[in-house]
């Protein structure tokens, strides 16, 4: 070791460390199966039983993993012993849980006993003839075929207009045709 001194030169100083050995208690384990001497790494991870594969066989538990199907959705998987999962499956922490905010989502009453007049419901009449289409089958014919070939509108619009100018199609015209269904229905 060595110490400064004033005039900024080290002088090596002798220093003795005192070691005081206490004697510690240990105690041994032995696994259940063959009695031989335990790790003792094993031993303080509370393992009972060695690394033999004799012991291992007899005394090994894997690991219980439970998937638990959700709906429009990855499993869950839950890593835990049979007994908790029974416990949280009881408790309903396991069961379908309704998130939806759709028409029942309270609580429902009972009926009331008489029945309440009410003015009659109108239900409208179907639409007869489905919306005209701003385009002519020519058009989304032509739309159609350079779609399938992998062109997007801007590209149709070009090609259809050098080779097809009469028909008059715009890069908003493809979008729309591409949009919509083929043929001459639509969804209403």
């Amino acid at each position: 070791m060595r110490q400064e001194t004033s005039s900024g030169r080290g002088k090596l100083v002798q220093a003795l460390n005192r070691v005081e050995v206490l004697d510690e208690v240990t105690c041994v384990e032995n696994c259940i199966e063959c009695g031989d001497e335990l790790l003792e790494e094993r031993a303080e991870l509370g393992y009972r039983y060695c690394t033999k594969a004799q012991c291992q066989a007899v005394h090994y538990r894997g690991v219980a993993i439970t998937a638990v199907g959700v709906n429009k959705s990855a499993d869950s998987f839950i890593v835990a012993d049979e007994a908790e999962i029974r416990r949280r499956g009881e408790a309903g922490e396991l069961a379908k849980k309704d998130a939806a905010l759709g028409l029942d989502y309270r609580e429902r009453r009972a009926a009331p006993a008489a029945p309440v007049r009410s003015s009659p419901v109108r239900i409208p009449e179907p639409r007869t003839a489905p919306p005209r289409r701003p385009w002519d089958a020519e058009q989304e014919k032509i739309v159609r075929l350079y779609h399938g070939m992998g062109l997007n509108p801007r590209q149709i619009a070009d090609r259809a207009r050098e080779n097809t100018p009469r028909l008059h199609i715009t890069e908003r015209l493809a979008t729309q045709i591409m949009s919509a269904p083929p043929g001459g229905s639509r969804p209403r």
